[in-house]
């Protein structure tokens, strides 16, 4: 639903601030279903979780792989478990099998990468409501199988087809949402439906399931309300089928959307544009340089990120809160970014990336020194919360940039190769946890390069486009600001108060 469809509206039938209606509420929803699903990303922390051990009741507790392959399979005993992880079922513990646990993530990783792009360029050619509708139903028997896995081979094999669904649901929904909802609320969504709830919420299953396996049987299940809702309320979006040439299916669409969000249908003036696929839209002028830039921002946020979520789990404490912490702390900062950037119009996307980004490197350089010094207090837990809050905020910016970037023709096939750079960088990252066993600085050291690095790449080549009409992304420049449309909105407004 474009701007223009809200100017023609009644200002009593239209919120003060971001014109959010019955719709756009429901929509929300969908977005937040979505994110929640991609908490498996880093359900590693918790299938990988290992307390530490003894060897019969006399021994002291410890973490020393020595004496956990000596001791007797029947004398070994876990020091008070939190959680019955994957990873203690299947002894992935010590020796060789420690493996597994990187590996864990890293077919579902793999999964994602292909996901993100198979199916990012299946909904620019079929649409975005069946292949939505596919990857979710994917992802909850996917999920729900997983947790049935008998032994070590179908579990992987499964996680990587829960990993298929993730990829294909963060590009086809990212693009379905985005296409939905007004200019004004993109912000909204990344700022009250975010991936802190996700964090909470994952959290929660956790620690009222205590087990992996019914953890898993709790997601599937807690996934069939973003099916109904992709199913029955949020239609194709309009914004595709308009690109795509159907007419009448768009008018019926829109329809829909009125008839949900309870305001009177009134139609839209639309542009045709020709649908494209991504290797045409490489060889667009201007296109390949911002899918470059893109690029190198996703994938260096998604190893830096997924380094440090996975990472998180190691910290000293207790496991369910620190990890509450999380969540809490980028719900909160979420609501800051959206009052900031509602607030602030000159706080522009590249200064959403550019910020978070030396926020995130000053808090990564403070960490190395807390390493070098063996210091393990509170600062420590304190300071991963407020760095992993600015690393989030660099997703913000890689989300909200590749869709104003990208024109509708090819915006989920582009968002979906955004995505598969991503997934290149969350395979990496498991690695780069299972090295800080041998170096304690390869995590730190990583993003810091890495982030210097992209920091220089953000400020030299990001494209600005705050606020822009997804319609009016042009092929061959950058996109044209949506602040006329807004001007307009005000001004229609004025003259209903009057």
């Amino acid at each position: 639903m474009s701007s223009s469809f809200v100017i023609n509206l009644p200002f009593s039938l239209r919120t003060m601030l971001y014109d959010i209606n019955r719709f756009h509420v429901l929509a929300f929803i969908t977005w937040q279903f979505a994110n929640y699903f991609a908490g498996q990303n880093i359900f590693g922390i918790y299938s990988n979780h290992v307390p530490k051990w003894q060897c019969g009741n006399d021994s002291q507790p410890t973490k020393d792989c020595k004496m956990y392959i000596s001791c007797p399979k029947n004398k070994l005993i876990f020091v008070d478990p939190v959680f019955d992880s994957a990873a203690m079922e299947f002894d992935w513990i010590c020796g060789s099998s420690t493996f597994y646990q990187s590996f864990f993530s890293q077919i579902q990783f793999g999964g994602l990468l292909i996901g993100t792009l198979l199916f990012g360029s299946l909904s620019d050619r079929f649409g975005r409501k069946p292949i939505g509708i596919l990857v979710i139903s994917n992802g909850i028997c996917s999920t729900f199988a997983s947790g049935l896995a008998p032994n070590v081979t179908v579990l992987f094999a499964l996680r990587f087809f829960v990993g298929l669904s993730i990829g294909g649901m963060l590009v086809v929904l990212c693009a379905w949402i985005m296409e939905v909802i007004l200019p004004q609320q993109r912000m909204v969504v990344r700022g009250f439906f975010n991936w802190g709830w996700t964090r909470i919420a994952l959290t929660a299953v956790c620690y009222f399931t205590r087990e992996w396996r019914l953890a898993s049987f709790t997601t599937a299940i807690s996934l069939i309300p973003a099916l109904l809702l992709v199913i029955f309320v949020i239609p194709e979006s309009p914004v595709w089928l308009h690109s795509k040439g159907f007419k009448s299916r768009m008018i019926l669409s829109e329809i829909h959307i009125a008839k949900v969000a309870g305001v009177p249908y009134i139609p839209v003036e639309h542009k045709l544009l020709r649908p494209k696929g991504l290797i045409e839209t490489l060889r667009t002028k201007g296109m390949f340089k911002k899918l470059l830039v893109l690029w190198s921002m996703w994938f260096i946020v998604a190893i830096c990120g997924g380094a440090i979520d996975l990472n998180s789990g190691t910290l000293a404490g207790d496991l369910y809160l620190n990890q509450l912490c999380f969540g809490v702390l980028l719900v909160f900062s979420k609501m800051l970014l959206l009052f900031v950037d509602t607030n602030f119009p000159n706080f522009k996307r590249r200064t959403l990336h550019q910020g978070s980004l030396i926020g995130t490197l000053i808090c990564v350089i403070i960490m190395t020194f807390y390493t070098a010094s063996d210091y393990h207090g509170v600062a420590v837990l304190i300071t991963y919360l407020i760095g992993t809050a600015f690393l989030e905020y660099t997703w913000d910016a890689c989300y909200l940039c590749a869709i104003e970037l990208m024109e509708t023709p090819s915006r989920a096939s582009a968002t979906g190769s955004c995505s598969l750079a991503a997934r290149v960088g969350m395979i990496l990252a498991p690695m780069l946890t299972h090295s800080n066993q041998w170096w304690p600085y390869s995590v730190n050291a990583t993003v810091m390069i890495l982030g210097t690095s992209n920091l220089l790449i953000s400020y030299f080549f990001l494209q600005e486009s705050k606020g822009v009409n997804l319609d009016d992304v042009h092929v061959d420049d950058t996109p044209s600001s949506d602040s006329k449309t807004l001007e307009e909105t005000e001004r229609m407004t004025q003259k209903v108060r009057e």
